[in-house]
């Protein structure tokens, strides 16, 4: 006869042993699961991108042009917030990443990244532009962006307005006649006038403060972590702002915006500096407008703004692989492919003197804008991008925007902006 006792004893050992053999199927099913698609002999790589940031057409080649290499290539959305919380919890981490012209913000954590120099980029350095390559190494010298696309700066402007207020209108004229930002602001006050100030030339003086910038080797911080934003070249760059604004000619439209689209549409901006990629947002906001704008050098020299690159994390377990995959995503035959797709402008060098750039472009007038990108590129000053640029560089445009728009004082935005930035700092 079983005691009660023991039935209990006895039946808690039935509901262990299946308990534990559950577990076990369970487990097995889950590392199936896992291997699932990787027991193919093949190499599985994940990227992570995002919009418009690489050619569809050129990710889908991948698999044919590495047959041992599966690439499972992810478009994500709210990007730069979904990679930081991926990485901060240590899960999740693709093994290819793309990264935007932020990447000095990753510069703390380059510990998380490869060196792509220990797996042969160096042998490809001379292949691309070196103000851009540099932009992707960290202080210490360990490289951990590879080159992607370009912004290269330009002025855009109207001709027929430019005509009604007795400026140029060929692009090589206008590059001839506003060669400082001093010689454009006294265009705008001829604008201004001319168009009984119905049309102006600056969109905003937050635009001149960071084209500025875009154009100069030396910005907010130094290699070593100095602060400069507080130094003379800053000021220089907030005070033709300042002049800007005193001089009335700019319109007190933020960009990004149904106002600004308004703007280049009905001829209240007449003209703005922007990137190459510039091109395609304006085509979209004013399409009415085709055949009235003109492309010139940018007043004041050569710049750049934006611009991306591809990172291996260190939870790759294939880096020799996903370098061959990067060096073949960017490499000039498939920097020009993404041109032709989604206009990334190339940064190797060879792509730039490839023909296929070159175009007559219906709503730039038939303009060949090549001539004028494909010089800025290679003009563009070499310049460090610190991990804590974003800082300065928000303090600087809040105030200069209280300013435009709430007329404060110029001088005690000034200082009311470098307070801003140490604060910012010392957190």
């Amino acid at each position: 006869m079983i005691h009660a006792s023991g039935l209990a004893l006895r039946r808690r050992k039935v509901w262990l042993n299946t308990f534990f053999c559950l577990l076990a199927l369970l487990s097995t099913a889950m590392g199936l699961a896992a291997c699932a698609g990787s027991d193919d002999g093949k190499i599985h790589l994940t990227l992570w991108y995002w919009n418009r940031s690489i050619s569809d057409n050129l990710i889908a080649q991948v698999n044919k042009q590495f047959p041992n290499i599966v690439l499972d290539a992810q478009k994500i959305t709210d990007y730069d917030n979904k990679v930081r919380t991926s990485m901060a919890a240590h899960s999740g981490v693709p093994d290819i990443m793309g990264i935007n012209s932020n990447i000095s913000t990753y510069f703390p954590d380059e510990d998380q990244f490869f060196d792509l120099n220990s797996l042969g980029a160096n042998d490809v350095q001379s292949q691309y532009l070196a103000w851009k390559w540099n932009l992707g190494i960290a202080p210490d010298g360990k490289m951990i962006g590879f080159p992607m696309d370009t912004g290269p700066t330009a002025l855009f402007y109207r001709t027929d307005l430019f005509e009604k207020a007795g400026l140029p209108t060929d692009p090589e004229q206008v590059s001839a006649q506003l060669k400082t930002w001093d010689d454009y602001i006294n265009a705008g006050a001829k604008l201004k006038q001319a168009t009984n100030n119905k049309s102006f030339m600056f969109d905003n003086i937050g635009t001149v403060y960071g084209q500025m910038l875009g154009q100069s080797a030396k910005q907010y911080f130094d290699k070593s972590g100095t602060y400069l934003g507080d130094q003379s070249h800053i000021k220089a760059m907030w005070d033709e702002a300042i002049k800007t604004y005193k001089a009335g000619v700019d319109g007190k439209v933020p960009m990004w915006g149904t106002s600004w689209n308004q703007g280049v549409s009905n001829g209240y901006i007449a003209s703005f500096v922007g990137a190459v990629w510039m091109k395609q947002v304006l085509q979209d906001a004013a399409p009415d407008t085709k055949g009235k704008w003109r492309i010139a050098r940018a007043p004041g020299g050569d710049g750049n703004s934006g611009g991306s690159f591809l990172a291996i994390t260190k939870y790759c377990q294939h880096p020799k692989e996903a370098f061959e995959v990067i060096k073949w995503l960017q490499s000039p035959t498939n920097q020009v492919a993404g041109y032709k797709d989604l206009q990334l402008y190339p940064s190797a060098l060879d792509s730039l003197n490839d023909p296929a750039l070159h175009q007559k472009e219906d709503f730039y007038g038939g303009e060949d804008t090549q001539d004028v990108f494909g010089v800025a590129v290679k003009n563009v000053p070499s310049f460090y991008s610190g991990p804590y640029d974003g800082i300065a560089g928000t303090a600087i445009t809040d105030q200069l925007s209280l300013v435009e728009y709430q007329g404060k004082d110029p001088g005690q935005a000034w200082n009311d902006a470098q307070a801003a930035t140490q604060r910012g700092l010392l957190r």
